[in-house]
Protein backbone atom coordinates (compact mmCIF):
# COMPACT_ATOMS: atom_id res chain seq x y z
CA UNK A 1 0.00 0.00 0.00
CA UNK A 2 2.94 2.64 1.10
CA UNK A 3 3.99 1.72 -2.50
CA UNK A 4 1.06 2.76 -3.96
CA UNK A 5 1.13 5.96 -2.26
CA UNK A 6 4.66 6.79 -3.34
CA UNK A 7 3.68 6.35 -7.06
CA UNK A 8 0.68 8.30 -6.50
CA UNK A 9 2.19 11.26 -5.26
CA UNK A 10 5.02 11.27 -7.73
CA UNK A 11 2.85 10.96 -10.56
CA UNK A 12 0.51 13.79 -9.41
CA UNK A 13 3.59 15.78 -8.89
CA UNK A 14 5.19 15.13 -12.50
CA UNK A 15 1.67 15.97 -14.14
CA UNK A 16 1.89 19.64 -11.99
CA UNK A 17 5.19 20.05 -13.81
CA UNK A 18 4.01 18.85 -17.12
CA UNK A 19 0.85 21.16 -17.11
CA UNK A 20 2.77 23.92 -15.58
CA UNK A 21 5.57 24.16 -18.06
CA UNK A 22 2.77 23.47 -20.72
CA UNK A 23 0.62 26.74 -19.65
CA UNK A 24 3.30 28.82 -18.37
CA UNK A 25 1.86 28.75 -15.03
CA UNK A 26 4.07 29.55 -11.85
CA UNK A 27 1.77 29.15 -9.32
CA UNK A 28 1.61 24.92 -10.36
CA UNK A 29 5.24 24.79 -10.07
CA UNK A 30 4.32 25.34 -6.07
CA UNK A 31 1.67 22.70 -5.79
CA UNK A 32 4.48 20.54 -7.22
CA UNK A 33 6.69 21.46 -4.72
CA UNK A 34 4.15 21.08 -1.97
CA UNK A 35 2.89 18.01 -2.88
CA UNK A 36 6.48 16.63 -2.71
CA UNK A 37 7.16 18.15 0.62
CA UNK A 38 4.20 16.53 2.04
CA UNK A 39 6.11 13.06 2.53
CA UNK A 40 8.69 14.70 4.29
CA UNK A 41 5.92 16.90 6.75
CA UNK A 42 4.40 13.65 6.84
CA UNK A 43 7.10 11.68 7.82
CA UNK A 44 8.38 14.15 10.93
CA UNK A 45 4.78 13.97 12.37
CA UNK A 46 5.01 9.91 12.20
CA UNK A 47 8.28 10.00 13.96
CA UNK A 48 6.83 12.45 16.68
CA UNK A 49 4.08 9.94 17.68
CA UNK A 50 6.27 7.65 19.73
CA UNK A 51 8.23 10.41 21.26
CA UNK A 52 7.65 11.16 25.03
CA UNK A 53 5.16 7.82 25.35
CA UNK A 54 5.32 5.54 27.86
CA UNK A 55 3.03 2.08 27.47
CA UNK A 56 2.30 -0.58 29.93
CA UNK A 57 0.30 -3.95 29.76
CA UNK A 58 -2.04 -4.96 32.37
CA UNK A 59 -3.17 -9.13 32.10
CA UNK A 60 -6.91 -9.85 33.64
CA UNK A 61 -6.85 -11.03 37.10
CA UNK A 62 -8.64 -14.18 36.41
CA UNK A 63 -8.59 -16.41 32.86
CA UNK A 64 -10.92 -19.07 32.50
CA UNK A 65 -9.92 -21.70 29.55
CA UNK A 66 -12.74 -21.59 26.46
CA UNK A 67 -13.74 -17.38 27.64
CA UNK A 68 -13.17 -14.66 26.05
CA UNK A 69 -11.54 -11.34 28.15
CA UNK A 70 -9.55 -8.53 27.44
CA UNK A 71 -5.70 -7.35 27.67
CA UNK A 72 -5.38 -3.53 28.52
CA UNK A 73 -2.89 -1.45 27.49
CA UNK A 74 -2.25 2.19 29.11
CA UNK A 75 -0.62 4.64 27.10
CA UNK A 76 0.39 7.95 29.13
CA UNK A 77 1.11 11.14 27.07
CA UNK A 78 2.34 13.65 29.44
CA UNK A 79 3.17 16.01 26.36
CA UNK A 80 0.34 18.57 25.37
CA UNK A 81 0.12 17.30 21.77
CA UNK A 82 -1.77 14.24 20.89
CA UNK A 83 -0.90 12.00 18.72
CA UNK A 84 -2.89 9.84 16.22
CA UNK A 85 -2.58 6.71 13.64
CA UNK A 86 -0.92 4.20 16.25
CA UNK A 87 -1.28 0.60 17.07
CA UNK A 88 -0.45 -2.46 19.28
CA UNK A 89 0.55 -5.62 18.18
CA UNK A 90 1.14 -8.40 20.35
CA UNK A 91 2.57 -12.06 19.20
CA UNK A 92 0.47 -14.08 22.48
CA UNK A 93 1.51 -17.38 23.06
CA UNK A 94 -0.18 -20.12 21.51
CA UNK A 95 -3.76 -21.16 22.88
CA UNK A 96 -4.41 -17.27 23.59
CA UNK A 97 -6.06 -16.49 20.03
CA UNK A 98 -7.13 -12.52 19.42
CA UNK A 99 -10.52 -12.02 18.18
CA UNK A 100 -9.80 -9.57 15.55
CA UNK A 101 -7.27 -10.24 12.59
CA UNK A 102 -6.45 -6.53 12.71
CA UNK A 103 -5.65 -4.33 15.35
CA UNK A 104 -7.90 -1.42 15.22
CA UNK A 105 -6.01 2.38 14.93
CA UNK A 106 -6.31 4.17 18.21
CA UNK A 107 -5.14 7.85 18.96
CA UNK A 108 -3.71 9.24 22.22
CA UNK A 109 -4.89 12.14 23.96
CA UNK A 110 -3.01 14.96 25.11
CA UNK A 111 -1.73 15.38 28.70
CA UNK A 112 -3.22 12.30 29.77
CA UNK A 113 -3.80 8.29 30.07
CA UNK A 114 -5.29 6.49 27.00
CA UNK A 115 -6.55 2.86 27.50
CA UNK A 116 -5.97 0.31 24.67
CA UNK A 117 -8.19 -3.07 24.86
CA UNK A 118 -7.22 -6.28 22.63
CA UNK A 119 -10.18 -9.12 23.06
CA UNK A 120 -8.83 -12.58 22.89
CA UNK A 121 -10.17 -15.94 23.92
CA UNK A 122 -7.82 -18.49 26.08
CA UNK A 123 -8.38 -21.58 24.26
CA UNK A 124 -6.36 -23.89 26.97
CA UNK A 125 -5.87 -23.83 30.61
CA UNK A 126 -1.82 -23.55 31.37
CA UNK A 127 0.62 -20.72 32.82
CA UNK A 128 1.87 -18.64 29.85
CA UNK A 129 4.51 -15.77 29.83
CA UNK A 130 3.59 -12.51 27.91
CA UNK A 131 6.94 -10.54 27.11
CA UNK A 132 7.48 -7.60 24.80
CA UNK A 133 4.70 -5.87 22.51
CA UNK A 134 5.09 -3.58 19.73
CA UNK A 135 3.64 -0.07 18.98
CA UNK A 136 3.48 1.37 15.59
CA UNK A 137 2.69 4.94 14.64
CA UNK A 138 1.95 6.17 10.57
CA UNK A 139 2.19 9.34 9.60
CA UNK A 140 -0.55 10.65 8.20
CA UNK A 141 -0.21 10.23 4.97
CA UNK A 142 0.01 6.62 5.79
CA UNK A 143 3.17 6.13 4.32
CA UNK A 144 5.96 5.90 6.48
CA UNK A 145 6.06 3.32 9.65
CA UNK A 146 7.62 4.20 12.87
CA UNK A 147 7.72 0.86 15.59
CA UNK A 148 9.09 0.32 19.20
CA UNK A 149 9.14 -2.60 21.23
CA UNK A 150 8.08 -2.91 24.44
CA UNK A 151 9.52 -5.21 27.03
CA UNK A 152 6.62 -6.56 29.81
CA UNK A 153 6.96 -9.75 31.26
CA UNK A 154 4.11 -11.26 32.51
CA UNK A 155 3.01 -14.59 33.23
CA UNK A 156 -0.64 -15.05 32.94
CA UNK A 157 -2.32 -18.33 34.33
CA UNK A 158 -5.64 -19.77 32.70
CA UNK A 159 -7.15 -21.57 34.79
CA UNK A 160 -9.47 -24.65 33.88
CA UNK A 161 -13.51 -24.16 33.76
CA UNK A 162 -15.15 -26.78 36.03
CA UNK A 163 -18.20 -26.05 34.15
CA UNK A 164 -21.47 -27.83 34.74
CA UNK A 165 -21.85 -30.98 37.58
CA UNK A 166 -20.68 -34.40 36.08
CA UNK A 167 -23.21 -36.59 37.17
CA UNK A 168 -21.16 -39.66 37.45
CA UNK A 169 -22.56 -43.74 36.92
CA UNK A 170 -24.85 -44.94 39.21
CA UNK A 171 -22.66 -47.86 41.02
CA UNK A 172 -24.91 -51.42 42.16
CA UNK A 173 -23.31 -51.55 45.53
CA UNK A 174 -24.63 -47.94 46.47
CA UNK A 175 -28.05 -48.24 47.11
CA UNK A 176 -28.68 -44.41 46.56
CA UNK A 177 -26.88 -44.02 43.14
CA UNK A 178 -23.39 -42.76 43.22
CA UNK A 179 -24.51 -38.65 43.39
CA UNK A 180 -26.81 -39.12 46.32
CA UNK A 181 -24.52 -41.81 48.39
CA UNK A 182 -21.64 -39.16 47.73
CA UNK A 183 -23.40 -36.48 48.54
CA UNK A 184 -24.58 -37.59 51.74
CA UNK A 185 -21.21 -38.87 52.61
CA UNK A 186 -19.66 -35.57 51.77
CA UNK A 187 -22.03 -33.80 53.95
CA UNK A 188 -22.17 -36.70 57.08
CA UNK A 189 -24.22 -39.07 58.38
CA UNK A 190 -23.82 -39.01 61.76
CA UNK A 191 -26.75 -39.60 64.03
CA UNK A 192 -26.10 -36.39 65.83
CA UNK A 193 -27.09 -33.45 64.19
CA UNK A 194 -25.32 -30.14 64.18
CA UNK A 195 -27.47 -27.74 62.56
CA UNK A 196 -29.92 -26.96 59.64
CA UNK A 197 -29.07 -25.08 56.46
CA UNK A 198 -30.30 -25.16 52.57
CA UNK A 199 -31.34 -27.78 50.67
CA UNK A 200 -28.76 -28.24 47.69
CA UNK A 201 -29.11 -30.91 45.23
CA UNK A 202 -28.20 -34.32 46.04
CA UNK A 203 -28.94 -34.04 49.71
CA UNK A 204 -31.12 -37.27 50.65
CA UNK A 205 -35.01 -36.17 51.42
CA UNK A 206 -34.53 -38.37 54.51
CA UNK A 207 -32.73 -35.61 55.87
CA UNK A 208 -35.18 -32.81 55.78
CA UNK A 209 -36.02 -30.77 58.38
CA UNK A 210 -39.84 -30.91 57.60
CA UNK A 211 -40.69 -28.17 60.56
CA UNK A 212 -38.07 -25.55 59.63
CA UNK A 213 -39.33 -26.09 56.06
CA UNK A 214 -43.03 -25.67 56.96
CA UNK A 215 -42.17 -22.58 58.55
CA UNK A 216 -39.82 -20.93 56.74
CA UNK A 217 -41.41 -21.96 53.23
CA UNK A 218 -37.55 -23.22 52.28
CA UNK A 219 -36.63 -26.33 51.92
CA UNK A 220 -33.95 -26.95 55.00
CA UNK A 221 -31.98 -30.33 55.82
CA UNK A 222 -30.35 -31.48 58.91
CA UNK A 223 -26.69 -30.63 59.05
CA UNK A 224 -24.71 -33.72 60.64
CA UNK A 225 -21.36 -33.72 63.01
CA UNK A 226 -18.75 -33.16 60.35
CA UNK A 227 -16.37 -35.43 62.29
CA UNK A 228 -17.73 -38.49 60.29
CA UNK A 229 -18.15 -36.14 56.99
CA UNK A 230 -16.53 -37.74 53.79
CA UNK A 231 -13.22 -36.40 52.32
CA UNK A 232 -12.61 -36.47 48.87
CA UNK A 233 -9.23 -37.54 47.53
CA UNK A 234 -8.82 -36.49 43.88
CA UNK A 235 -5.18 -38.73 42.14
CA UNK A 236 -3.73 -37.81 38.77
CA UNK A 237 -1.51 -39.40 37.17
CA UNK A 238 1.18 -37.61 35.90
CA UNK A 239 3.27 -40.04 34.17
CA UNK A 240 5.35 -39.02 31.70
CA UNK A 241 4.36 -40.32 28.04
CA UNK A 242 0.20 -40.55 29.06
CA UNK A 243 -0.88 -37.48 27.78
CA UNK A 244 -2.38 -38.94 24.71
CA UNK A 245 -3.84 -36.46 21.93
CA UNK A 246 -3.60 -33.09 20.46
CA UNK A 247 -4.30 -29.80 21.30
CA UNK A 248 -7.65 -29.90 24.45
CA UNK A 249 -8.35 -33.58 23.32
CA UNK A 250 -5.86 -34.99 25.36
CA UNK A 251 -6.41 -37.00 28.37
CA UNK A 252 -4.66 -35.11 30.29
CA UNK A 253 -6.78 -32.25 29.27
CA UNK A 254 -9.92 -34.31 30.24
CA UNK A 255 -8.39 -35.28 33.35
CA UNK A 256 -7.60 -31.96 34.51
CA UNK A 257 -10.90 -30.32 33.81
CA UNK A 258 -12.58 -34.09 35.37
CA UNK A 259 -10.24 -33.23 38.76
CA UNK A 260 -11.56 -29.43 39.01
CA UNK A 261 -15.15 -30.12 38.08
CA UNK A 262 -15.57 -32.78 40.81
CA UNK A 263 -13.29 -30.59 43.49
CA UNK A 264 -15.95 -28.02 42.76
CA UNK A 265 -19.41 -29.97 43.35
CA UNK A 266 -16.85 -31.56 46.64
CA UNK A 267 -16.30 -28.45 48.08
CA UNK A 268 -19.61 -26.16 47.92
CA UNK A 269 -21.00 -29.48 49.75
CA UNK A 270 -18.67 -28.54 52.58
CA UNK A 271 -16.18 -31.62 52.29
CA UNK A 272 -12.42 -31.67 52.36
CA UNK A 273 -10.83 -32.24 49.12
CA UNK A 274 -7.17 -33.55 48.84
CA UNK A 275 -5.39 -33.51 45.63
CA UNK A 276 -2.73 -36.13 45.35
CA UNK A 277 0.42 -35.41 42.95
CA UNK A 278 4.07 -36.80 42.21
CA UNK A 279 6.62 -34.29 41.98
CA UNK A 280 6.95 -32.18 38.83
CA UNK A 281 8.99 -29.16 37.66
CA UNK A 282 6.24 -27.23 36.97
CA UNK A 283 4.77 -27.30 40.61
CA UNK A 284 7.92 -26.71 42.13
CA UNK A 285 6.93 -24.83 45.58
CA UNK A 286 3.79 -26.56 45.95
CA UNK A 287 3.19 -29.31 48.17
CA UNK A 288 2.81 -32.76 46.66
CA UNK A 289 -0.89 -33.33 48.78
CA UNK A 290 -2.65 -30.55 48.67
CA UNK A 291 -5.65 -30.91 51.89
CA UNK A 292 -8.75 -28.39 52.31
CA UNK A 293 -11.64 -26.59 52.39
CA UNK A 294 -13.42 -24.02 50.80
CA UNK A 295 -13.23 -21.13 48.54
CA UNK A 296 -9.64 -20.46 49.21
CA UNK A 297 -8.78 -23.99 48.91
CA UNK A 298 -10.43 -23.96 45.60
CA UNK A 299 -8.64 -21.50 43.88
CA UNK A 300 -5.53 -23.12 45.29
CA UNK A 301 -6.47 -26.09 43.51
CA UNK A 302 -7.52 -24.54 40.41
CA UNK A 303 -4.15 -23.00 39.84
CA UNK A 304 -2.09 -26.87 40.54
CA UNK A 305 -4.44 -27.96 37.82
CA UNK A 306 -3.90 -24.74 35.47
CA UNK A 307 0.27 -26.05 36.34
CA UNK A 308 0.35 -29.81 35.55
CA UNK A 309 1.94 -31.55 33.31
CA UNK A 310 2.78 -35.17 32.19
CA UNK A 311 5.97 -35.17 33.26
CA UNK A 312 6.31 -36.99 36.03
CA UNK A 313 9.26 -40.07 36.60
CA UNK A 314 7.35 -41.88 39.58
CA UNK A 315 4.81 -44.57 38.47
CA UNK A 316 1.30 -44.31 39.68
CA UNK A 317 1.90 -47.75 42.01
CA UNK A 318 4.79 -46.01 44.13
CA UNK A 319 2.51 -42.54 44.12
CA UNK A 320 -0.39 -44.65 45.98
CA UNK A 321 2.09 -46.78 47.95
CA UNK A 322 3.58 -42.98 49.46
CA UNK A 323 -0.08 -42.00 50.41
CA UNK A 324 -0.76 -42.84 54.13
CA UNK A 325 -3.84 -44.62 55.39
CA UNK A 326 -7.47 -43.40 54.44
CA UNK A 327 -10.22 -43.57 56.74
CA UNK A 328 -13.06 -45.21 56.55
CA UNK A 329 -15.79 -43.60 53.93
CA UNK A 330 -13.41 -41.67 52.32
CA UNK A 331 -13.82 -41.13 48.02
CA UNK A 332 -11.00 -42.14 46.37
CA UNK A 333 -11.04 -41.04 42.14
CA UNK A 334 -8.29 -41.86 40.22
CA UNK A 335 -7.77 -40.40 37.23
CA UNK A 336 -5.30 -42.14 34.85
CA UNK A 337 -5.04 -43.38 30.81
CA UNK A 338 -2.74 -46.36 31.68
CA UNK A 339 -3.88 -49.40 32.91
CA UNK A 340 -1.06 -50.36 35.14
CA UNK A 341 -1.33 -54.10 36.23
CA UNK A 342 0.32 -52.81 39.72
CA UNK A 343 -2.22 -50.06 40.20
CA UNK A 344 -5.02 -52.68 41.44
CA UNK A 345 -2.57 -53.71 43.96
CA UNK A 346 -1.91 -50.60 45.40
CA UNK A 347 -5.60 -49.39 45.35
CA UNK A 348 -6.84 -52.50 47.26
CA UNK A 349 -5.19 -51.07 50.70
CA UNK A 350 -7.52 -48.13 50.54
CA UNK A 351 -10.01 -50.45 50.08
CA UNK A 352 -9.55 -52.66 52.91
CA UNK A 353 -9.86 -50.12 55.08
CA UNK A 354 -13.19 -49.29 54.21
CA UNK A 355 -12.34 -46.15 51.65
CA UNK A 356 -14.82 -45.76 48.52
CA UNK A 357 -12.83 -46.12 45.32
CA UNK A 358 -13.38 -45.39 41.85
CA UNK A 359 -10.83 -45.28 39.21
CA UNK A 360 -11.32 -43.32 35.84
CA UNK A 361 -10.14 -44.56 33.22
CA UNK A 362 -9.51 -42.39 29.85
CA UNK A 363 -9.44 -44.49 26.97
CA UNK A 364 -5.78 -43.58 25.10
CA UNK A 365 -7.30 -44.79 21.83
CA UNK A 366 -10.59 -42.88 21.89
CA UNK A 367 -8.32 -39.31 21.97
CA UNK A 368 -5.51 -40.72 19.62
CA UNK A 369 -7.48 -42.33 16.23
CA UNK A 370 -4.52 -44.21 15.21
CA UNK A 371 -4.16 -45.82 18.17
CA UNK A 372 -5.43 -49.50 19.32
CA UNK A 373 -7.23 -50.33 22.67
CA UNK A 374 -4.96 -51.92 24.83
CA UNK A 375 -5.03 -55.82 24.46
CA UNK A 376 -4.98 -56.26 28.52
CA UNK A 377 -7.53 -53.32 29.21
CA UNK A 378 -10.35 -55.65 30.19
CA UNK A 379 -7.98 -57.71 32.43
CA UNK A 380 -7.11 -54.46 34.27
CA UNK A 381 -11.20 -53.50 34.84
CA UNK A 382 -11.60 -57.61 36.16
CA UNK A 383 -8.39 -56.68 38.25
CA UNK A 384 -9.92 -53.60 39.90
CA UNK A 385 -13.52 -55.13 40.43
CA UNK A 386 -11.77 -57.87 42.02
CA UNK A 387 -10.55 -55.82 44.77
CA UNK A 388 -13.29 -53.69 44.89
CA UNK A 389 -13.00 -50.96 43.15
CA UNK A 390 -15.14 -49.51 40.76
CA UNK A 391 -13.73 -48.94 37.14
CA UNK A 392 -15.47 -45.96 34.79
CA UNK A 393 -14.37 -45.55 31.08
CA UNK A 394 -13.99 -41.81 30.08
CA UNK A 395 -13.43 -41.13 26.11
CA UNK A 396 -13.15 -37.62 23.92
CA UNK A 397 -15.72 -36.26 22.09
CA UNK A 398 -16.35 -33.30 19.68
CA UNK A 399 -18.58 -31.04 22.30
CA UNK A 400 -15.70 -31.92 24.60
CA UNK A 401 -18.34 -32.66 26.99
CA UNK A 402 -17.20 -35.08 30.03
CA UNK A 403 -18.99 -38.28 29.52
CA UNK A 404 -18.13 -41.34 31.74
CA UNK A 405 -19.29 -44.30 31.40
CA UNK A 406 -19.58 -47.41 34.18
CA UNK A 407 -17.83 -50.90 33.66
CA UNK A 408 -20.58 -53.86 35.02
CA UNK A 409 -19.58 -55.81 37.77
CA UNK A 410 -19.92 -58.87 36.34
CA UNK A 411 -17.31 -59.73 34.53
CA UNK A 412 -15.02 -63.04 35.20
Amino acid sequence: MQYHKWIFLGFGALCLLVVASLLNAEHLYYMSAILLTLPMISYGLGWYALSGLTFRREMPSDAWAGEENEVRYLVDNPSPIARFFLTIHEGFPDWIVPNREETPLFNVTAKDTTQVYQSVTFRRRGVYRAKSFEVTAMDPLGVFAFSRRVTSDGELVVYPTPGPPVRLPALGAERYGWQDATSSRLRGSSVEPDGVRAYATGDSLRHIHWRQTARTGNLTVIEFDETLSQHLVLVLDLMRGTDIGKGTQTTLEYAVRLAANLAQQAIQQGAEVRLLLPTIPALAGYPTLLSGRGQEHMHLLLDVLARVESDSMMPLPELLRQTGDLTAGTRVILLTSQNDPAVPEALARFTATGADVSVVYLDPSQFDLGRRRPKDRESFFTELLAVGVHPLVMGANAEEDLRIEAIANDRN
